[in-house]
């Protein structure tokens, strides 16, 4: 576990990843990794940088830095049933 090793100190908001960073839910029962792919090509096509993906059975979750996505369903490229949701945006 981390510590403070000055009890002076003063914890500020920030994120350290970027000024805006967005993480990003696709979500679809048993995703493919081509599904997932798809999905995060179009996001990297509108205008962000992928700085992390952690991928689950029925969900991926992304790392987005950038202008953020078009949330919504059918999200990527062929994609079929794929949903995207922002579910957290960091700002600094």
């Amino acid at each position: 576990m981390a510590t403070v090793s000055n009890p002076n100190a003063a914890v500020t908001a920030g994120n350290g990843v970027g000024p805006v960073t967005r993480v990003v839910t696709l979500s679809k029962s048993s995703i493919t990794n081509d599904e997932a792919r798809a999905a995060i090509t179009t996001a990297e096509n509108e205008g962000n940088t992928v700085a992390g993906v952690i991928m689950e059975t029925n969900v991926v979750t992304v790392l987005l830095q950038g202008a953020g996505i078009t949330a919504g369903a059918n999200y990527g490229a062929g994609s079929t049933g794929v949903t995207s949701a922002v579910t957290l945006t960091f700002t600094q």
